[in-house]
C-alpha cells in the first residue's frame, strides 16, 4: 500500500527538483523556477527585438558576457546584485571579483549564450539564471522577489500547488499543499526555524561547556603555571578565583630562571663582551620605560621588547653614556 507525505514548500529561494512522476497538476497562475526562467529569456528577446539591449550583448557571445561583467560591476550595485555576481563567480569578497572575472574560464558563459538564443530549453545553473536577470535588469529579480508575489495573489488562498503522483511501483507519494491560511504558514513556519536554531544553540553551548571544563580539569591537573608577579615570573597553581585568566601563562622555566624587570643606571653592564645585547627595554602602560634582562614580551602590555641601544642609553639612562665610552676606546 502507498505511503502518504504531505510537504510544505518552506523556502521559495530553493527550487524543488519534483521527481518524473505519472501526473502533476499545476496552476498556471503560480510562479515557480520554471516560469521566472521563461520571463527572463522572453524579456532578452524582446528587447533584443526593439533594440532596447546593453551593446556589449547584443552579439551574444561568452567574451561579450564577460565584458558585460566587468562593466557592471563598476556600476552602483544593490547587496542583492552584488550577492548575484558572488555566488556565479565564486568568490567571497566583493573587493575580488573583477580579477575573478578578468580570469574566469569563458566556455563556461556558454551555456547562458545557448540558453537566450533558444538552443536549450532550460539553464541547469539557478545562478547563471540570476546573472541573466541582473545584466538584462529584469524585474522582480532575484527568484525570490519574483516567486514571493505568490503569496500576495489572493486567488491562491485555496489552492493546492504541485500535486505529484508516482508510479505504483515508488514507495510514497508527495504532494506539495499550500495551506488556506497564510498567517498560520508563516506562524508554524517562523516558530519552526525558531525552535530549530534553538535546538542548534543549545547543543552547541552544551558542547562548549563540555569542552571548556575537561580543557580547565585537564589544564589544572597535568600544567604547571606561572603568573608575573613584581619584577619576576613565580610558579602558581591554577586558580581562576584567586587569578585573572588573562594573568595565567603557561609555565617556562627559562622564563622563571632568566626573564627579570631590572633598574638601570650609568654601572649597569648593558651588553656583553663580545658585544650582544644584554638589557632590552618597553613601555608599560603608564607609558614608562622599563628594563629586563631577556628578550620576550612586556608583561603588561604583551608587546615585544626591544633590544638596548647606545643612543637609548644615553638618551634615558646615562647622558654622558657616549662620551665615556669614546673616552675608553681612546
Amino acid at each position: 500500500m502507498l505511503r502518504r507525505e504531505f510537504v510544505i514548500k518552506k523556502n521559495p529561494n530553493i527550487p524543488i527538483n519534483l521527481m518524473k512522476s505519472d501526473k502533476i497538476h499545476k496552476n498556471p497562475n503560480v510562479k515557480t523556477v520554471e516560469t521566472y526562467s521563461e520571463a527572463v529569456r522572453s524579456k532578452y528577446l524582446k528587447d533584443k527585438e526593439s533594440r532596447n539591449i546593453r551593446g556589449e550583448i547584443y552579439k551574444l557571445t561568452p567574451a561579450n558576457i564577460k565584458k558585460l561583467c566587468l562593466n557592471i560591476i563598476d556600476t552602483d550595485l544593490s547587496a542583492e546584485d552584488k550577492l548575484i555576481l558572488k555566488n556565479f563567480f565564486g568568490v567571497n569578497d566583493f573587493d575580488f571579483i573583477k580579477r575573478k572575472i578578468q580570469t574566469f574560464d569563458t566556455a563556461k558563459l556558454k551555456p547562458i549564450c545557448r540558453f537566450l538564443k533558444q538552443e536549450i530549453g532550460s539553464i541547469a545553473s539557478h545562478y547563471a539564471l540570476e546573472l541573466i536577470a541582473l545584466f538584462i535588469d529584469y524585474q522582480p529579480r532575484p527568484y525570490k522577489k519574483y516567486s514571493a508575489t505568490n503569496l500576495k495573489n489572493e486567488n491562491l488562498t485555496s489552492y493546492k500547488e504541485d500535486i505529484v503522483y508516482k508510479n505504483e511501483e515508488e514507495s510514497r507519494t508527495t504532494i506539495i499543499v499550500k495551506p488556506k491560511n497564510k498567517k498560520l504558514f508563516a506562524w508554524v513556519t517562523s516558530v519552526s526555524a525558531f525552535n530549530k536554531w534553538k535546538q542548534i544553540a543549545i547543543i552547541g553551548m552544551s558542547v562548549l561547556t563540555v569542552i571548556v571544563i575537561t580543557t580547565i580539569y585537564i589544564l589544572n591537573n597535568k600544567t604547571r603555571w606561572m603568573i608575573w608577579q613584581n619584577t619576576e615570573y613565580v610558579e602558581v597553581k591554577f586558580d581562576t578565583k584567586k587569578y585573572h585568566l588573562n594573568q595565567l601563562k603557561l609555565y617556562k622555566s627559562e622564563r622563571i630562571k632568566y626573564f627579570k624587570k631590572i633598574t638601570v643606571d650609568c654601572n649597569s653592564l648593558f651588553f656583553n663582551s663580545d658585544g650582544t645585547v644584554k638589557i632590552w627595554y618597553g613601555k608599560n602602560n603608564k607609558k614608562e620605560l622599563e628594563y629586563f634582562t631577556a628578550l620576550g614580551l612586556h608583561p603588561e602590555t604583551g608587546k615585544t621588547l626591544k633590544p638596548i641601544t647606545k643612543y637609548m642609553i644615553n638618551k634615558y639612562i646615562c647622558p654622558d653614556y657616549l662620551k665615556t665610552t669614546l673616552l675608553k676606546n681612546k
